[in-house]
């Protein structure tokens, strides 16, 4: 009995002393842990000591080169925003980070209900970080309440402010476009009307010189400053309507068309020139057979075209080389490259068109 209270004397002493032990250690450990710490909140990343203006222009350049519209998710700028505190802080104060707005909105196509909710106040809150920057904007909304709610006053005066505009109807009509509301720094737009019967007019566009019209409806209901136009893309429009818009288009340096016509049409160009005299890039393709392809590109007058791409269709049933000499013999114009468009599956005639134009740098690309 004595003999084991002796044991269990001894084996206490020794615990107390390995707990003595444990705790200086612990205690040692403790201490470099708390020094560790201090180290590391003390250690500032480098990117992080560069100026805010360096910072700024580096988040500039993660963005698609402007006008082009950042998505709204990953690679945006709102990327930028959740990397840290001192990141969020240059972001919000860098206005060209939030210039390019893309408002699209994804569909259950049983229900017709958006997929993402948390996009519909996007448009204000970044037209507001954009502060007095020029604004790109890509709208294609398909859902009449996600329009209304994006038609705010935050974003009707905006519009004074949009520079870069592409717009894609769907089953609701633009309501901004016809507010009267100047634009005075638009310079390119692309509107593609599909349904709507609203007729768009765009009195106060001064710097307004590219234009990309799609649809029939874009054609007859658009109303534009066309004189001062130079790059003008016309596709699905009716060949009456095209020729209509080209004869006020005077300034056009590039052009291309993809016209529409129904076999009830009457085509008005005949006997009428099209005088473009500035126009050195011209593209004339056509969803449905022109009545008269050759007398349609034989009524340009073109002296200062150096590239021309074409359908075969406007050289005639077959491949015409004298059509396309009395073209450019017309014209008067040194044309440089020449490019025959045609589906895959047609025959291109392009070594023809080499024998008979040496000169020119002819290349077949397919429609």
């Amino acid at each position: 009995m004595l003999g084991s209270m002796q044991a269990d004397r001894i084996r206490l002493s020794d615990l107390d002393i390995r707990i003595r032990d444990i705790e200086r250690s612990l205690f040692e450990l403790r201490a470099e842990r708390s020094q560790v710490k201090e180290r590391l909140n003390a250690y500032k990343y480098p990117v992080l000591t560069l100026p805010n203006e360096l910072t700024s222009e580096f988040f500039i350049h993660f963005l698609p080169i402007y006008p082009a519209t950042p998505p709204l998710t990953l690679a945006s700028p709102t990327t930028l925003t959740h990397v840290c505190r001192k990141w969020r802080e240059i972001a919000l104060a860098t206005p060209a980070l939030w210039r390019a707005i893309r408002l699209h909105y994804e569909y259950d196509h049983e229900t017709n209900i958006p997929k993402r909710f948390n996009q519909m106040n996007i448009s204000d809150a970044w037209i507001r970080r954009s502060k007095s920057c020029p604004l790109s904007m890509y709208i294609n909304i398909r859902h009449p309440d996600i329009m209304r709610k994006i038609f705010t006053e935050t974003f009707i005066m905006a519009t004074a402010r949009w520079e870069h505009v592409i717009l894609l109807e769907g089953d609701t009509p633009f309501p901004f476009l016809n507010t009267g509301r100047p634009m005075s720094l638009l310079r390119s737009l692309r509107l593609w009307l599909q349904v709507t019967n609203d007729v768009f007019t765009f009195p106060d566009v001064p710097q307004l010189c590219t234009v990309h019209l799609t649809g029939v409806k874009a054609g007859l209901n658009v109303t534009l400053p066309w004189a001062q136009l130079t790059r003008l893309t016309l596709f699905y429009v009716g060949i009456n309507r095209c020729i209509s818009i080209l004869r006020q288009t005077t300034k056009l340096v590039q052009c291309s068309l993809t016209m529409s016509s129904s076999h009830s049409e009457s085509v008005d160009f005949l006997g009428s020139d099209l005088a473009l005299p500035h126009l050195e890039v011209l593209s004339l393709e056509t969803t449905t057979q022109p009545v008269d392809g050759v007398g349609f590109l034989s009524s340009f007058i073109v002296p200062s075209l150096h590239m021309l791409e074409l359908e075969e269709i406007f050289l005639g049933a077959e491949p015409s080389i004298p059509a396309l000499e009395m073209f450019v013999a017309r014209s008067g114009c040194r044309l440089q490259q020449l490019g025959i468009i045609a589906s895959w599956d047609e025959e291109v005639h392009i070594e023809r068109y080499r024998l008979a134009f040496p000169s020119i740098s002819v290349f077949h690309r397919s429609g």
